[in-house]
């Protein structure tokens, strides 16, 4: 398949995305700009990815709208290129918006059912290390730990998260505000009522045990990344 200009342009545009969180040049925590990017540690240490993490950290809220705007409004963009061959997505602005204001959510929500789930971890409530630490534990509490949040995580708040996403699109779409009854109305019941729920057994879960596995500065980020991967799975089959 031949590219296109816009292809390459959205190949730059991920690629320059990626080297900024890893190789981050400013540390706005501490006013100054990181010129040495010391890339001799572990991969967790790379001197602009520490940087990012800590800028992550101090701003969780706007660092996590521009995270899940940038990454998530270009999943959009993709999907329609996969179907329609054309990179130009149809009320851009309002798209990017939502998905930052969905970012904001996210970063307190992921925070939520990390506190939460680590709180009941170990009782009689649920499984799990007791006084669990991402810093000292291993990979192995470090999976099981980001297994439980992600499940509860998933089947408590990811389908009415779709499902109000999904409510915002239908209102940009049509320019004005849906009541109750319209909106459920002109829902498709074969994906609202297997697909969706199929999406967050067989995909979401799983993907975000990662995601919680993670430190929690880059959980936003990968929860970002997902929703991009979720856009190429959509071009492949609507």
């Amino acid at each position: 398949m031949k590219l296109k200009t816009g292809d390459w342009i959205a190949i730059g545009y991920v690629v320059l995305y990626a080297a900024a969180v890893f190789f981050f040049p400013l540390d706005f925590v501490q006013r100054r700009l990181v010129w040495k990017l010391d890339i001799s540690g572990s991969f967790s240490e790379l001197a602009g990815l520490k940087g990012f993490g800590r800028v992550v950290n101090h701003w969780p809220y706007l660092s996590g709208f521009f995270k899940v705007a940038l990454l998530a409004t270009f999943g959009e963009m993709l999907k329609m290129r996969g179907r329609t061959g054309s990179w130009k997505t149809p009320q851009l602005f309002p798209k990017f918006i939502v998905w930052g204001l969905y970012g904001v959510l996210f970063s307190f929500v992921f925070a939520l059912f990390a506190k939460g789930v680590g709180a009941l971890s170990g009782t009689a409530l649920w499984f799990g290390p007791a006084d669990f630490n991402y810093g000292t534990a291993p990979w192995s509490e470090r999976i099981l730990m980001g297994f439980s949040i992600s499940l509860w995580c998933n089947l408590i708040f990811c389908y009415p998260m779709m499902l109000s996403h999904e409510w915002c699109n239908s209102c940009i779409a049509k320019k004005r505000f849906l009541g109750g009854a319209e909106f459920f109305a002109s829902l498709n019941s074969g994906i609202w009522g297997s697909f969706m729920l199929k999406t967050i057994l067989f995909f979401w879960i799983p993907a975000h045990t990662v995601t919680f596995s993670l430190p929690p500065d880059y959980r936003v980020l990968m929860s970002a990344v997902l929703s991009l991967a979720l856009g190429f799975i959509l071009t492949v089959k609507k």
